[in-house]
């Protein structure tokens, strides 16, 4: 039974790991403040505030309870934007959820860029493939696929002499998106592993809302002692979590971790 417990408080601090694993704050836009998602820049060029209207979306979401819905007017193509450090020479993970809902088919794209000090990378500097990967080439837009949540997902590795990574997504004149589930992180192995992404628990009401997991998979959830709370079989996306108290929980789906308060 010690050996038991053991692994389970292994898992546990394995599971913080992972929840801390990714780089943005407020990633999927559950926070709010004076109408603007908090942390990110909302526009990253200030020049383009006037055009676009910023709300928070609770029916179209793909994580957590909220979303980021943009209206652009015809007059600029606005990015939204938050800025972390990085290390030369690491994987990156970048995930972006993203649901046009109206536009002309050049509605919504990545326009990320890396760092050195201040000043952003050259396109040349970058080379085509850091460019394709983090700027879509330079000239393309995520697909024309309106009315579905749809997913970028891209590792990138860090070059010489980079300080920091600009992570930025952009909508374009005349469309409506709603963007969601950002990810920037390390790319690491085991447990801790970033390939596990799409992964996601959020508490809504008295529901876990696993996503994308099959119905039907076993979900386990564990205190933050480690000790095994309750087994459940996922259906509809979801486990009833009515009978725990408040506090902190590791939930477990195969290998894979992560943690939720209540």
């Amino acid at each position: 039974m010690k050996k038991i417990t053991l692994l389970l408080s292994f898992i546990a601090c394995v599971a913080f790991t992972q929840a801390q694993t990714n780089l943005l704050q407020n990633p999927s836009f559950e926070e709010w403040a004076s109408g603007k998602p908090t942390v990110w820049l909302v526009p990253a060029n200030a020049a383009h505030a006037s055009a676009i209207t910023v709300t928070e979306e609770t029916t179209l979401v793909s994580n957590g309870s909220k979303a980021f819905k943009v209206v652009t007017d015809g007059s600029q193509n606005p990015g939204y934007q938050q800025t972390v450090a990085v290390t030369p020479g690491k994987t990156y993970t970048i995930n972006i959820d993203y649901y046009v809902v109206s536009g002309d088919g050049t509605d919504a794209r990545i326009w990320s860029n890396f760092k050195k000090g201040d000043a952003f990378m050259t396109d040349t500097e970058l080379g085509q493939d850091l460019l394709g990967k983090l700027k879509l080439g330079g000239t393309a837009y995520f697909a024309d696929e309106k009315g579905a949540w749809k997913t970028y997902n891209v590792d990138v590795v860090a070059p010489a002499d980079v300080t920091h990574f600009a992570f930025e997504f952009r909508s374009y004149k005349n469309s409506t998106t709603i963007w969601d589930n950002m990810f920037f992180g390390e790319k690491t192995s085991g447990f801790n592993s970033i390939d596990a992404l799409k992964f996601k628990a959020v508490v809504v009401g008295s529901d876990l809302q696993i996503k994308n997991v099959a119905n039907g998979a076993t979900v386990e959830i564990f205190s933050a002692l480690g000790s095994k709370v309750q087994t459940s079989v996922l259906e509809n996306g979801k486990v009833s979590v009515d009978n725990l108290s408040k506090g902190m929980y590791i939930v477990r789906v195969g290998k894979n971790t992560q943690k939720f308060m209540l």
